[in-house]
């Protein structure tokens, strides 16, 4: 019969160690696999990071797959890949750009810009989704052609599609943005809900830090269109 021998606390310890050491060298494991996705997206390299996350191919750009990625993700992770302007894929950083010179074309004043910014993002990401998202909603706004917006068309066309969210269309049976009594003073979150009227009404506000830094890059650059 062979007797136990206890063994002192320094022992354990370094039993331990060598025990949690083999386990992290092992195949398959934590140590081996590659390393985690950082919590936060890095400035400027949004989509690759949200793109990492769901084990997409790292392009910068929105492909089909990554557009329905973008529709279904938390608002939390959203924030943390959209942080600043840069993280824009090139065709949405010109769909955002577009509204500006809309704007711009409209003589929209920048509070106006930015409402528009705001409610875009939040929508879409400035995707412009030519396939329904959500019962009939298309384009960047997510209008509905069954709701007065336009035709498929119409609302697919991002400058068409700005106009009349800014209310400057020739067309449509909805209020835009200069139909919204006093929308100079109100809180921009809740101009944007106005013209949207949206299910999720406090989803908005958001993105003012965003979109505010979006006009502010872009805006320089940006000819009014008219």
């Amino acid at each position: 019969m062979r007797t136990s021998r206890s063994l002192s606390p320094r022992a354990v310890l370094a039993a331990v160690a060598v025990a949690a050491g083999a386990v992290l060298s092992a195949p398959g494991s934590v140590q081996a696999a590659e390393s985690p996705v950082a919590s936060t997206a890095a400035p400027g390299q949004g989509l690759e990071w949200f793109q990492a996350r769901h084990g997409l191919p790292r392009t910068g750009s929105v492909d089909g797959a990554t557009a329905k990625a973008l529709q279904q993700a938390p608002d939390l992770e959203l924030r943390r890949t959209f942080r600043t302007a840069q993280d824009l894929g090139p065709e949405e950083l010109a769909n955002a750009r577009t509204v500006i010179g809309v704007g711009k074309g409209a003589n929209i004043p920048e509070q106006g810009q930015v409402i528009a910014l705001m409610t875009a993002m939040q929508e879409s990401k400035f995707v412009n989704y030519t396939v329904p998202v959500d019962h009939d909603s298309l384009g960047i706004f997510q209008q509905r052609p069954s709701t007065g917006w336009g035709t498929p068309e119409q609302i697919t066309d991002v400058p068409t599609s700005s106009k009349s969210f800014y209310g400057v269309a020739p067309f449509g049976s909805n209020p835009g943005l200069i139909q919204i009594a006093g929308w100079e003073t109100m809180a921009p979150g809740d101009v944007c809900q106005a013209v949207q009227r949206s299910a999720y009404p406090d989803r908005y506000a958001q993105w003012e830090g965003f979109a505010r830094d979006l006009l502010a890059r872009e805006s320089p650059t940006v000819p009014p269109i008219p």
